[in-house]
């Protein structure tokens, strides 16, 4: 049984490669940072198993991460490109991963670019919320908190509020070990249930297109002259298609298809 890619996003230190270790056999597969930078510059797979059927997490880079907070432009299409190019099994499942207790400005930014733009509301989206251990009913957060998330667009067919640390140590074992070992369960059997049997794949140079656009108007205010706006598109596009093409090595016939597509943006 071929194993099916299912991409967690999310801001910095809000827990994807926690997650993708709770889900592993010894708990040690991803780098975890405490630090406000982060630690995940570059899409990276790992290898599991959720109830018997191999499942490939792809821990990603948000567009808010980064030495100076964001991924610049050109480097987030790269990378979300790399991402793309290694899927050629398809997407199976996209999985939001959030930090309570609050939405930031980029958490709609990230939904939309995942859900709407990179996997074309093709692939379900669920969501995963860390940071809840000191709760006595975790679940109650999503309750409390879902309308909230409704008003930005954001609707999961899915959710698991857990905790993706055990805590401090506490005697043998840990503070929440309970609670880990209940999480663990939730986002496993979200997973299962959750997953595209037959995994979409992604078309290619409609899809550049698509992503480029998306990350500049992302960044592009409405007060600047259409001019401008185009001067900026080109200046980005012109850096993440040479990087396409050096230095990812995208293949002749994509980067014509490529440059065919955008004539006239």
């Amino acid at each position: 049984m071929s194993s099916r890619n299912v991409i967690l996003f999310g801001e910095s230190g809000s827990g994807k490669s926690s997650i993708v270790n709770m889900l592993s056999n010894d708990g040690h597969l991803a780098n975890v940072s405490s630090g406000a930078m982060g630690c995940t510059f570059e899409s990276r797979p790992f290898t599991v198993d959720i109830h018997g059927v191999p499942m490939t997490l792809w821990d990603t880079a948000g567009l808010d991460e980064g030495d100076a907070g964001r991924v610049p432009k050109s480097d987030a299409i790269v990378q979300l490109y790399n991402l793309v190019r290694y899927l050629s099994a398809g997407v199976s499942l996209l999985m939001f991963v959030m930090r309570a207790p609050r939405i930031k400005s980029a958490v709609p930014q990230n939904w939309k670019l995942f859900h709407e733009v990179i996997c074309q509301l093709k692939v379900p989206i669920v969501i995963a919320i860390t940071g809840l251990e000191d709760l006595d009913d975790m679940d109650q957060w999503w309750r409390d908190n879902k309308g909230v998330f409704q008003k930005y667009g954001i609707t999961p067919v899915g959710s698991a509020c857990i905790t993706a640390s055990r805590g401090k140590k506490c005697g043998e074992g840990h503070m929440f070990d309970h609670e880990y070992e209940e999480s663990r369960k939730k986002v496993r059997n979200l997973i299962s249930a959750s997953h595209l049997e037959v995994p979409w794949k992604v078309p290619a140079a409609e899809w550049y297109k698509t992503i480029i656009n998306e990350i500049v108007e992302t960044e592009s205010s409405c007060f600047k002259s259409k001019e401008i706006r185009r001067q900026e598109y080109q200046t980005v596009f012109g850096e993440a298609y040479s990087k396409l093409t050096k230095v990812c090595e995208m293949s002749e016939s994509d980067a014509q298809e490529l440059a065919k597509r955008l004539r006239g943006t």
